[in-house]
């Protein structure tokens, strides 16, 4: 089917079934570039819809391919991409939610989070997808890390106090909540006893408290990350974590006003039994 109606929609295009490639074309006037793209991304697309929906899945796809292209273009514009690659922290599915006929650059990050490829070009951060990252080759093996450039440019944050709440910010920079990645130097309270319970309400805020601070402490967070998230424009997720070394597992959160913590019970203080009430059952 690709092969039959991709040069129609765009006459020029060359497709290689045998190979499972693509050569779209783009530019203006003597200026024309091209590149060869597999169509794995779209064939998978589409086997998970009926067959009646294959055409207009096709179609935005390869206009989308087009799309990417021209950006890639002008990208260059602006200096060396590679250098210029960032990485977010956002909640699982949040790309999957929001993402467009091509599909985003991104690394997985345990059941509650996933790592999203940007290209900050100028001031504004764009999302780097598949297929542009192909096309500027930037899964070349030689080619700085997005994590590793973002974990440079965060490095510098220190932790704020808020009534038993520590806190990483910076306004307005959404590379923040990457801090979770590199929680071995922003938070090393991590991997220290019980760990830290901890939120992500905005891309520019991390907060956390020990874990086994207690109900109250635990509360305390609950509604400082609630509030926090509530009306951000930066929003990340208005849950709890309890965050242990290399484990994170989400703390459950009350609907009630003010929400509560729903602490597992290894986060609970255990009552302390004398030798006298182990002998006389009490």
């Amino acid at each position: 089917m690709i092969a039959e109606l991709a040069p129609i929609w765009l006459p020029g295009c060359v497709v290689d079934a045998e190979q499972r490639t693509v050569e779209v074309g783009w530019g203006r006037g003597a200026l024309q570039m091209s590149a060869v793209v597999g169509v794995g991304e779209i064939v998978d697309r589409c086997l998970q819809l009926p067959q009646q929906r294959w055409p207009e899945q096709i179609e935005a796809w390869l206009r989308a391919v087009v799309a990417e292209g021209e950006l890639a273009t002008q990208e260059h514009r602006f200096g060396d991409v590679a250098e210029r690659q960032r990485a977010l922290l956002v909640q699982r599915g949040w790309s999957a939610r929001t993402a467009g006929p091509v599909a985003d650059a991104l690394l997985p990050f345990g059941d509650h989070f996933e790592v999203v490829v940007f290209i900050r070009t100028g001031s504004e951060l764009r999302r780097l997808t598949v297929v542009r990252r192909s096309m500027l080759g930037l899964g070349d093996p030689d080619v700085p890390s997005p994590v590793r450039l973002t974990l440079e440019e965060i490095a510098d944050l220190e932790p704020q106090q808020h009534n038993g709440i520590s806190v990483l910010s910076r306004d307005d920079d959404p590379l923040v909540s990457m801090a979770i990645v590199d929680r071995d130097n922003l938070l090393p309270q991590a991997s220290l006893g019980a760990g830290v319970l901890i939120g992500v309400p905005r891309l520019s805020t991390v907060a956390y408290c020990p874990a086994d601070a207690g109900q109250a402490h635990a509360d305390s967070l609950a509604r400082w990350v609630a509030d926090s998230y509530r009306g951000a424009p930066d929003q990340c997720s208005p849950d709890l974590y309890w965050l242990q070394g290399d484990q994170m597992v989400q703390v459950p959160v009350t609907l009630a006003t003010p929400p509560t913590a729903v602490l597992p019970a290894a986060l609970k203080p255990q009552p302390r039994r004398t030798w006298l009430r182990h002998l006389f059952g009490r």
